[in-house]
């Protein structure tokens, strides 16, 4: 039987385990030889970073530290790596495997690491494309998406520090998943995964739309951000089977006014999502 808790997460405790965040280790290997390589071209550098979400919390979160904060956060990859340059990113890189952070699945929900890496990517183009596609930065959008889940690696991360990691989703049954996280361990992943980017000193735009996600109606701030990766989770289920004839959830019909998307246009949309992000696997493909 597992030694499920029953009590409810000490966030101060979680904040202090999730210090750093695990990294792929397929990842951590090509960075390992290209930062060691000069010739290596800098946006080489940054589309690996960008489709790990450790990693590219990390790199974010250092160089919006006092040591190297301008006069503006950075919220962009690329922008980061070159503001820290490339010994900094070679620290980086050293911290992560004296750490031991190679945790690469998520097994506190039942999720293998190549779920959870493949789920990350989709949602970060999915939101840069539905961004770019009308006309908003998309920067922002891509971090957001990239870390949307970065909640449940925190929580997993912590149940392992104690020696209690269990099966939530299993647990939760055909309880709704936030309503069961909030009962069980006293907050939702959203909530964990904002409170530890705040805690890392992650702009609003970011956290704030990590912790609404999926209920723009609720949102009282970042309502373009939360539309844009709501509606990024949703395109990316709907990608494996969208029925134009189906009616939209809320949420979905709420982010799509907040963006002043034509319902009609929604189908379209998702074949562009789906094109961004066949062609972004490809990408990595020929990068590792």
């Amino acid at each position: 039987m597992p030694n499920i808790p029953t009590e409810k997460i000490n966030l101060t405790v979680l904040l202090e385990y999730t210090s750093s965040l695990p990294t792929s280790p397929r990842i951590f290997t090509r960075l390992d030889q290209l930062v060691n390589n000069e010739d290596t071209s800098l946006d080489y550098i940054s589309a690996l970073v960008k489709v790990d979400p450790g990693l590219a919390a990390q790199i974010i979160r250092v160089t919006n530290s006092a040591a190297y904060v301008g006069t503006m956060k950075v919220t962009e990859i690329g922008t980061a790596i070159s503001r820290i340059g490339f010994n900094e990113l070679r620290s980086i890189l050293k911290k992560v495997v004296e750490n031991d952070a190679f945790y690469q699945a998520v097994p506190a929900y039942g999720i293998t690491a190549t779920e959870f890496s493949d789920h990350a990517l989709e949602v970060a183009v999915a939101s840069e494309t539905i961004a770019k596609r009308f006309g908003f930065d998309p920067s922002t959008p891509y971090l957001t998406g990239l870390l949307h889940e970065v909640g449940k690696l925190a929580i997993d991360f912590y149940l392992e520090r104690l020696d209690k990691v269990f099966d939530i989703e299993e647990q939760a049954g055909d309880v709704p998943l936030l309503e069961f996280e909030v009962g069980r361990l006293g907050m939702s992943h959203f909530r964990v995964g904002s409170e530890l980017l705040n805690h890392w000193q992650f702009e609003p735009a970011v956290w704030q739309t990590i912790k609404n996600q999926n209920s723009p109606q609720h949102a009282n701030t970042q309502l373009r951000g939360t539309a844009i990766l709501s509606l990024a989770i949703w395109t990316t289920e709907q990608m494996r089977g969208f029925d134009a004839d189906a009616p939209k959830p809320d949420h979905i019909k709420r982010a799509l006014k907040e963006l002043g998307i034509d319902p009609l246009d929604v189908a379209s949309l998702i074949d562009d999502v789906r094109f961004e992000i066949n062609d972004r696997k490809n990408q990595l493909a020929m990068l590792l």
